[in-house]
C-alpha cells in the first residue's frame, strides 16, 4: 500500500514539474528569423525576466509551471498580428515547450509638401492619424509627426498596420498676409473628408502628396474676464487649438497677449474650425482657467472669456463591509465626460484611502478604480455624503468631498467561447458608475474564461475574435454587430456560468 501512495505521488508531482519554453521569433512576411528581440512573459502571477533572441531568432525563458501563458516580443520597427501576443501552453511533460512567434515589419509613408504655385514647402508640418477608442468614443488619435526635408519631402516609418490620415500644415510666414489652412491628405479641410491611407505590414506608400493653398481666415475677438471678480483681465496668453485632430508638438494655433487693461483681444488669421480656447492664469497663488468650445466659420466678436478656478476633488476609499484592501496598491480616476484634452486626472491614495485630484476644469466626470483585488468593484460614488454622478459643472473653485466605496463581495461570469477571444461582459445603459463596470478578459487555450469583480445588475456578454480594444464601450458599435450579446443578470457574490459565440 504504501508503496503504491508514493508511486501516485511521485506521478502527481511528475505532472506538475516546470518546463522551459523555446522558440523563435521570425519576420511575418519574409519568415527570417529575427536578433535582438525582446520576449517577456505577460504574467504578474509568474514575474519572468525578459530574455533576447539570438543571431538565429532563438530564445528560450526558464522553467515555467504548467498552464497557458501570454508572450509578447517586442522590437523597434516590429509589430505583432492581429491576433496580438503569441501564446504558449506549457503541458507536463520532458522536454521543453517550443513555441514560434511571428512579428511584422513596420509601414511607411511619404509624399511631397507643395504651395499652390507647385514650389516645395520646407519645414511643414506632417501630422498622421487614425481613428481609436477612447474612453469607448471613436476619436482621432495621434499616430505620428514629421517635418518636410529642405526639398519639401517627408517619410513617417515604422508605423503598424493601420488607416491613417495625413495632415499637413505650416506656420505663417511674417509679413506674407497669405494663410495656407491646414490641408488632410489629398485636399480636404475637414478630417471627415480626408482620404484614408491603409498601410499593411511592411508596405511603404509613396506620393502621398499634399497641395497647401491660401485659404479664408476669420477675426475672433472679445474680452477676458476673471470669474472671481467679474473685473477684466489682463496679461495672459490664449490660444486656439483645434479639437480632435491631434496635434502635435511643433504646431501651435493661433495665440494672443492680453494686454488691453479692459481685458479685449483679438485673433486675426483663424481659419475656419473647430477649436478649443485655453488659457490660464494664476492669480494670488490660486490658478484661474479656461477651455471653451468655439466654432469658426464667419467673424465673432463680442466673445466673452471667463477664467475660473478649477475644482479639485477630495476622496477617500473605503471598504464596505469584512475583508481587508491594501489602499495604496490602488489607482483612482477621474475622466471627462467631454471630448477635452487632459480633462481628467488620476492619483494613488495614500495608507488611510485618502487621495487628491486636480484642479480639474468644470464638468462632468466618471470614476474608475484600478487594481482592485479579485471579487471587488466600485459599488458607489458619494459626493457631499450622497450617491451621485461626478458633476462638476458649478463647482469652480471648490473643494468637491467625494467618497468611493469599494465592495468585495462581486459576482463572477464564466463560461466558453472560442479560444483565444476577448470576452466582454457590458453593463445596462442605465448602470450607476457605468464605466467602472465593464469586464473584458481572454479566452484560454481550451476556450474557457472568468470574469471576476462583477456588480450586481443587468449585462451583455460579448466575444470578438479580433475587436478593436475599447469598442465594446460603443452602444452603436454594439448595435450594429451580427449576433446580439447573451443576457446575464449577476447577484452578489453569485457565479454565472454563460456560453458565448465569438464574433
Amino acid at each position: 500500500m504504501r508503496i503504491a501512495i508514493g508511486l501516485a505521488v511521485a506521478c502527481l508531482a511528475w505532472g506538475q514539474l516546470p518546463r522551459p519554453v523555446e522558440g523563435t521569433v521570425v519576420n511575418g512576411l519574409t519568415g527570417e528569423p529575427l536578433r535582438r528581440v525582446s520576449v517577456q512573459v505577460m504574467s504578474a502571477a509568474r514575474p519572468v525576466e525578459p530574455v533576447v533572441t539570438d543571431a538565429l531568432g532563438r530564445f528560450r525563458l526558464p522553467e515555467l509551471p504548467p498552464g497557458r501563458y501570454r508572450l509578447r516580443a517586442t522590437r523597434a520597427g516590429f509589430f505583432p498580428s492581429e491576433k496580438g501576443d503569441a501564446s504558449v501552453e506549457v503541458t507536463p511533460g520532458d522536454g521543453p515547450a517550443a513555441v514560434t512567434i511571428q512579428l511584422n515589419p513596420g509601414a511607411a509613408v511619404s509624399g511631397t509638401v507643395t504651395d499652390e504655385a507647385g514650389e516645395a514647402l520646407p519645414g511643414a508640418q506632417i501630422t498622421l492619424l487614425r481613428r481609436a477608442y477612447v474612453g469607448g468614443r471613436r476619436k482621432l488619435v495621434l499616430a505620428g509627426w514629421g517635418v518636410t526635408d529642405d526639398r519639401g519631402q517627408y517619410r513617417l516609418h515604422g508605423l503598424p498596420a493601420y488607416s491613417y490620415i495625413v495632415r499637413a500644415a505650416v506656420q505663417r510666414l511674417a509679413g506674407d498676409p497669405r494663410l495656407y489652412p491646414p490641408t488632410y491628405y489629398p485636399a480636404a479641410a475637414e478630417p471627415e473628408n480626408a482620404l484614408a491611407v491603409a498601410l499593411g505590414p511592411g508596405q511603404e506608400q509613396r506620393g502621398v502628396n499634399i497641395s497647401l493653398r491660401p485659404g479664408q481666415s476669420y477675426r475672433v475677438s472679445g474680452r477676458l474676464v476673471n470669474g472671481l471678480t467679474n473685473t477684466p483681465l489682463t496679461n495672459t496668453a490664449l490660444t486656439l487649438m483645434n479639437r480632435g485632430v491631434g496635434v502635435a508638438v511643433l504646431e501651435t494655433g493661433p495665440q494672443v497677449l492680453v494686454r488691453d487693461p479692459g481685458g479685449r483681444f483679438t485673433v486675426q488669421g483663424v481659419v475656419p474650425g473647430a477649436y478649443d480656447l485655453t488659457g490660464s492664469y494664476l492669480e494670488a497663488g490660486q490658478m484661474l482657467q479656461v477651455r471653451m468650445r468655439l466654432e469658426v466659420s464667419r467673424d465673432l466678436d463680442d466673445v466673452v472669456v471667463t477664467m475660473r478656478p478649477g475644482v479639485t476633488v477630495r476622496g477617500r476609499v473605503v471598504l464596505e463591509g469584512e475583508g481587508n484592501l491594501e489602499m495604496a496598491a490602488l489607482g483612482v480616476e477621474i475622466e471627462s465626460d467631454e471630448d477635452l484634452v487632459g480633462g481628467g486626472g488620476a492619483a494613488r491614495p495614500g495608507a488611510d484611502g485618502t487621495f487628491l485630484i486636480g484642479p480639474l476644469l468644470p464638468g462632468g466626470y466618471g470614476a474608475k478604480v484600478h487594481r482592485l483585488p479579485a471579487g471587488a468593484y466600485l459599488r458607489a460614488l458619494r459626493v457631499g455624503g450622497r450617491e451621485a454622478a461626478l458633476d462638476l459643472s458649478g463647482a469652480a473653485g471648490q473643494t468637491v468631498a467625494t467618497e468611493w466605496v469599494i465592495s468585495l463581495r462581486g459576482g463572477r461570469v464564466e463560461g466558453g467561447t472560442t479560444a483565444g477571444a476577448v470576452v466582454v461582459l457590458v453593463p445596462a445603459a442605465g448602470a450607476a458608475n457605468r464605466r467602472s463596470r465593464y469586464r473584458a478578459g481572454e479566452a484560454d487555450g481550451a476556450g474557457r474564461f472568468v470574469l471576476p469583480g462583477v456588480a450586481p445588475g443587468s449585462y451583455l456578454l460579448y466575444a470578438f475574435r479580433n475587436a478593436e480594444a475599447g469598442a465594446w464601450m460603443d452602444d452603436e458599435f454594439l448595435r450594429g454587430l451580427p449576433e446580439a450579446g447573451v443576457a446575464v443578470t449577476v447577484g452578489e457574490r453569485e457565479t454565472k456560468v454563460a456560453d458565448v459565440k465569438a464574433q
